[in-house]
């Protein structure tokens, strides 16, 4: 894995101190700060934890000297990954992601089944309200249409008793 390299605003930020700290105790200790190709400070896990182990001897009230000697001697040793550890932390990282996305993958399934079953169904109901609609209009066309027939057939019936009694009528005053 690549070490993660910060500005000197990012290392600060992260050890919770000032800038000029940093600029300060580079020159006070004579800390080598690596630069990165336009000469900008770079601060990787090494620097960051000797700024961390100055500031908790500043905090310890430890001055200057003492600090300097502590650094000269190399007291403050940086914290060797084992690569092994490294793998297996990777591995149990993975494990975790694994975990994690398949139970995000799985909510979002259920979610989804939710939401398209939701959707589903209300198309439905409305197309058999449609599909009703419609049915009961062609059943409303269907009704008048019967009674015009009716109507018709009633009027054909009594134009034809209007006919047969007038031809007896006709046949009575004839005689």
């Amino acid at each position: 894995m690549k070490e993660k390299k910060r500005m000197i605003s990012e290392a600060a930020r992260e050890l919770g101190l000032e800038t000029y700290h940093l600029r300060t105790w580079e020159d006070e200790f004579g800390l080598l700060i690596p630069r990165n190709e336009k000469g900008y400070r770079c601060y990787g896990d090494k620097e960051i934890h000797t700024f961390q182990k100055i500031r908790d001897m500043k905090e310890e009230g430890l001055d200057a000297e003492q600090i300097k000697q502590k650094l000269s001697g190399n007291i403050i040793p940086f914290p060797k990954e084992n690569p092994a550890a490294s793998a297996e932390k990777m591995a149990h990282f993975q494990n975790v992601m694994v975990k994690i996305m398949g139970q995000a993958i799985r909510q979002q399934k259920e979610f989804l089944e939710k939401e398209i079953t939701e959707k589903i169904s209300k198309e439905m109901k409305e197309q058999f309200r449609i599909r009703e609609r419609e049915e009961e209009r062609r059943y409303q066309k269907l009704d008048e249409m019967i009674r015009i027939q009716q109507k018709t057939r009633e009027e054909i019936a009594a134009t034809k008793e209007k006919r047969r009694i007038l031809f007896w009528h006709r046949k009575r005053r004839e005689k």
